[in-house]
């Protein structure tokens, strides 16, 4: 059973994503909350699996929330959110978000997403992908001089992790071992200095690493 709760400052919103997650089987929404901060202390006070959370809600915000969730807690963060703005996107995943969904998707994807991020993997929904992935429409403003330079199999594989490719599916992609996609990808978060999948697909964006 997978423990969630939703932040939305939309009362409306709160009670259609109730309803709507309440009817799959192995979903429990323990509750909801009109504002980031209310969430936050939640989160601290129980164990939740994952928190769908917007981005623009009173008292505290949806970035703002994300942040101290995913700092002080085993709990996993998806914004779901009208925002599809690259800015609100980039401060989402650098507050430590593993899914960004736009409230436009439809069920099956909401749902996908859930479980995805549950499982500690990013979700992006197609339209956010789609701006993630079109590095044409990014310019960096902020980038980091000492940030390492990468092979053009580093940036095969990683703009793959960025599709969400399984291991099994790059090695397929790109004709090479499980082993050797292990070996590039721990190599990528070494070379980055970060932890995790979120944060290879943040520095991407970040520092313009794919173009």
């Amino acid at each position: 059973m997978l423990h969630l709760i939703i932040a939305d400052d939309h009362q409306i919103v709160l009670d259609g994503l109730k309803t709507l997650l309440s009817q799959v089987d192995d979903f429990k929404v323990l509750d909801t909350f009109t504002n980031g901060a209310e969430a936050v202390q939640y989160c601290q006070r129980y164990a939740v699996d994952v928190a769908l959370m917007d981005v623009s809600m009173p008292i505290m915000d949806g970035i703002t929330a994300c942040e101290a969730i995913t700092k002080s807690t085993n709990t996993n963060v998806i914004a779901l959110t009208n925002h599809k703005e690259l800015a609100f996107i980039y401060k989402m995943l650098h507050a430590g978000a593993k899914g960004y969904v736009l409230k436009t998707t439809d069920k099956e994807t909401l749902v996908t997403s859930v479980r995805t991020v549950a499982k500690q993997e990013n979700f992006f929904c197609n339209d956010v992908r789609s701006l993630l992935i079109n590095m044409d429409s990014f310019h960096a403003t902020d980038i980091k001089e000492d940030t390492p330079s990468l092979s053009k199999r580093e940036k095969e594989i990683l703009k793959l992790i960025i599709k969400e490719y399984t291991t099994k599916e790059i090695a397929s992609q790109l004709f090479i071992g499980k082993s050797t996609v292990e070996t590039h990808r721990k190599n990528l978060l070494r070379k980055l200095r970060v932890k995790n999948t979120a944060g290879l697909v943040r520095l991407a964006y970040e520092t313009n690493l794919l173009a």
